[in-house]
């Protein structure tokens, strides 16, 4: 699932990903300049609550879902 935000005419991913061998989930966030963030959760019950986490985060410093 992939999401993009908007803050200033700057474009962000934000990405969950499933890994079918290890069976583990993955938020990635890629960022204007192309840097990347990766978390990694074992439990959709976990990825769940950090997902929430990180967009409030996001959207508290101005990011918008585009």
């Amino acid at each position: 699932m992939i999401w993009f935000f908007d803050k200033d005419g700057e474009k962000l991913r934000y990405e969950i990903t499933r890994d079918r061998a290890d069976g583990k989930y993955r938020v990635v966030i890629t960022r204007p300049d192309g840097s990347e963030s990766i978390e990694e959760v074992d439990e959709p019950a976990a990825l769940i609550e950090r997902s929430v986490q990180l967009m409030n985060l996001l959207r508290s410093d101005g990011w918008r879902v585009a």
